[in-house]
């Protein structure tokens, strides 16, 4: 058993052996950077890294102008609506001349007019671009003077709030078509 362990002793040692010589290898060089080659290096990285940010920012543009562009349709084709209803409710209070004959139609452009906002709300998000957001943003709060005065049932006092409403469509309107044109 003695002479059975040195030889795996002895086999083990020479595999090692051989082992280490085999990775002996020597490379031709020297251990020193080429300062031509750090600085070309170091320039492409840059290249790169300005290649990348301006792809990020280029699809952070394309992503808020489709966001812009969604605001845009969703508030040309709600406000119609919202308009419309305005406009029929203004016709019965022109024909009855009281909101107490009115039935149920000034809560029916109330309704239309709240139901228009929350439709745009809901794309009205953070990234859509100036001055789509502050000018459609200045339209909802138009709008809510609108709301108030026919839920106040102001006859004489709806011209001004309705005035403001249509300046205030208009301008969010014709930011929205400059996009599209």
């Amino acid at each position: 058993m003695k002479v059975w362990a040195v030889a795996v002793i002895a086999v083990t040692g020479l595999g090692l052996g051989l082992g280490v010589t085999g990775c002996a290898t020597t490379i031709e060089g020297s251990s020193s950077v080429d300062g031509g080659q750090v600085s070309a290096y170091q320039s492409e990285m840059s290249v790169a890294a300005e290649r990348s940010e301006a792809a990020e920012s280029s699809r952070r543009a394309q992503a808020a102008r489709n966001l812009t562009l969604e605001l845009c349709s969703q508030f040309t084709t709600t406000v119609v609506t919202m308009l419309n209803s305005y406009n029929q409710f203004v016709t019965k209070l022109n024909e009855v001349q009281s909101y107490s004959a009115l039935g149920d139609a000034g809560q029916i452009a109330i309704d239309q007019l709240n139901a228009g906002e929350q439709a745009i709300k809901a794309k009205l998000v953070p990234d859509v671009e100036a001055p789509v957001d502050q000018l459609v943003g200045d339209f909802l709060v138009r709008n809510q003077a609108l709301v108030k005065a026919v839920d106040g049932q102001n006859r004489s006092g709806l011209n001004e709030p309705a005035g403001l409403w249509i300046d205030a469509r208009n301008k969010a309107v014709e930011a929205c078509g400059q996009l599209a044109g």
